[in-house]
């Protein structure tokens, strides 16, 4: 008796494989056994690369930010620019000019953009000022100071780890570390390390009662939202507490809890590679530029929590 696999031809099941989201294609692979290794079979791996393209090519607007040095200019100077792209070849450009956060204008950084909302932030010695702003209706809102105390003999720093929606309770939240340590330097571990979001429903923050590893000090190269839930990635001491091992951190905003993912580079000692983490066809993904073989290689994440689900796509 043949089998519905049997009676539709494979390439045309191929072409529909090549369509579902990595989640989906992880699920479906305990269909058939010639599903359960498709990433390694290059033709459909191709087939994939192009319906992903074609996917992210046509998505209505991109929010770019730059941040880069000004060599037309005597000393350091820093410009920031940030600019919304759209059309078929993001060929249509305007240029935000973001509100300031203080009297002065400080360094800002662009978090994230979510539903059309801005975050971002400016910081101006030990204090950091965040700020939400719609373009289209120039409505912006500068959000309450978190819990900071200073405590004597510390250096006191706040990191942003994330803006999202919260889809359970319509809201929109912000999470961000406050953590003490010996002098100002990023080497040492902290002493004190709290975790605190903010509701943009209740315009206040409080406290999380989690021990969450930080983001790696990239700034934004390290940050991603999708769906509900805050992305970043940083390292942790491996089990045998000799080596750091790099983990991706993933917190619900509904539930207000985190999973970790064990994150696989899948090239490693080659040389110092640009990483960054970003939603790539509605999927995690991490993207590594290495400079001295001129390559890049991108890894989506299947199923959160799953080391194994990291898939290499190019």
């Amino acid at each position: 008796m043949a089998t519905h696999s049997d009676q539709i031809p494979k390439d045309f099941v191929l072409e529909i494989l090549a369509k579902l989201p990595v989640k989906s294609l992880k699920r479906f692979s305990y269909v058939h056994k010639s599903w359960l290794n498709l990433f390694e079979n290059s033709n459909f791996k191709s087939m994939y690369y192009e319906n992903l393209k074609s996917k992210t090519t046509h998505s209505s607007s991109l929010l770019l930010w730059r941040y880069f040095d000004d060599e037309r200019s005597d000393g350091d100077v820093y410009e920031n620019d940030v600019h919304l792209l759209s059309g078929e070849r993001y060929e249509n450009i305007v240029t935000l000019d973001l509100p300031s956060l203080f009297e002065e204008n400080g360094f800002y950084r662009v978090l994230d953009c979510v539903n059309g909302i801005i975050c971002h932030y400016e910081e101006e010695g030990l204090d950091v000022k965040i700020g939400l702003w719609n373009p289209k209706t120039d409505q912006h809102k500068i959000i309450p100071p978190g819990i900071t105390d200073d405590e004597p003999g510390f250096d006191r720093q706040v990191s942003i780890h994330g803006f999202g929606y919260d889809n359970v309770n319509d809201d929109y939240k912000v999470i961000q570390c406050v953590y003490y340590i010996h002098g100002q330097t990023f080497v040492e571990e902290p002493v004190l390390t709290i975790w605190q979001i903010y509701s943009l429903k209740s315009n206040c923050w409080k406290k999380l009662d989690l021990e969450m590893t930080k983001k790696e000090h990239i700034y934004n190269a390290s940050i991603a939202y999708l769906n509900g839930v805050c992305h970043w990635w940083g390292s942790e001491h491996a089990t045998n507490g000799l080596e750091e091992e790099q983990v991706l951190v993933s917190f619900n905003l509904s539930t207000e809890t985190f999973q970790t993912t064990s994150i696989v580079w899948l090239q490693k000692n080659v040389d110092r590679p640009i990483r960054s983490l970003v939603v790539l066809n509605k999927s995690v993904t991490l993207i590594s530029s290495f400079a001295k073989n001129n390559c890049i290689e991108i890894s989506i994440l299947g199923e959160i929590g799953v080391k194994e689900s990291w898939l290499k796509l190019i």
